[in-house]
């Protein structure tokens, strides 16, 4: 679609740092780690997208600065005044460079790819605004919206945050429910994070969760029967399986409700593969 090049940016927000992605159960070294990978395999698709088309990444974290040139992105630096500051940030730029449309995806889509950017594009191109809600429906994955000449981006105004999809309606954006899974799956929490696993992570991603995995998520026994199955709870709530022998390959025998384990998952992220306690069992002696 090279006729849309010429008028199309894209604006990705990149929060990072220790903060980010809190509902996920893994230390902060490792979250901020997976949520650098998760918008590093955004931009790759968004760039990939359409050839010739300017994408722009606001962030301030040391982290994602690192890579933002090198991987053919411009930085914009965020103003710190939240999200929708962030958006306008890279609006500004944007019009500033001679865009008329600007299309808005945070960095929190690791199964995203180009092909789900360029058939989200020639939809939303149709609309002067556009909103295409996440898998939930109720959060925005794309927003498009159009600049028009000589327009002051103040006039832009964006909702995002909880509600977003309805809110960015309220503000006269379509509505387009389109069937992309790689777009509309951001990875908030575990469950998001097993839904983007089994529609094929972009290579950042998937190196850093093997990287996360490694040392295990924190959780909470929540069921346990006599052979050992059961069931935990990781620290954001999701409720995930314990097999028989998840336990036992660590040596345990007695896995008791309440008590704090590590667990490894599976690819689905809704089961264990290993459960184990720091310092009780192969290769978890205490120096």
């Amino acid at each position: 679609m090279p006729d849309l090049v010429p008028q199309w940016a894209a604006v990705v927000p990149v929060k990072g740092g220790p903060q980010a992605k809190s509902r996920l159960a893994l230390p902060g070294a490792a979250r901020s780690d997976l949520a650098n990978a998760f918008a590093r395999d955004t931009v790759a698709a968004v760039i990939e997208a359409l050839e010739g088309m300017p994408v722009l990444v606001v962030t301030s974290d040391p982290a994602a600065t690192s890579w933002v040139a090198t991987g053919g992105a411009r930085l914009v630096p965020d103003p710190g005044l939240g999200l929708d500051a962030a958006v306008a940030a890279g609006c500004r730029v944007a019009a500033g460079d001679g865009a008329t449309r600007i299309a808005v995806v945070l960095g929190d889509h690791p199964a995203l790819r180009a092909a789900d950017v360029r058939v989200a594009l020639e939809a939303a191109g149709r609309h002067p605004a556009a909103v295409v809600p996440d898998a939930d429906g109720l959060g925005t994955a794309m927003l498009t919206l159009t600049v028009r000449e000589g327009e002051s981006t103040a006039a832009v105004r964006t909702a995002f945050g909880a509600g977003s999809a309805a809110a960015h309606e309220a503000l006269g954006h379509v509505r387009l429910d389109l069937d992309l899974p790689g777009l509309r799956v951001d990875v908030d929490d575990a469950r998001s994070l097993a839904q983007a696993v089994r529609l094929g992570l972009g290579p950042h991603t998937t190196r850093a969760l093997a990287r996360a995995t490694v040392h295990g998520v924190q959780a909470t026994i929540h069921r346990i029967a006599d052979d050992g199955s059961g069931s935990a709870l990781l620290d954001d709530g999701v409720e995930v399986d314990l097999p028989p022998d998840a336990a036992q390959r660590s040596g345990l025998r007695h896995l008791r409700v309440g008590q704090r384990v590590s667990i490894e998952l599976d690819e689905s992220g809704a089961a264990a593969t290993r459960v184990w306690i720091t310092g009780i069992g192969p290769g978890e002696d205490i120096h």
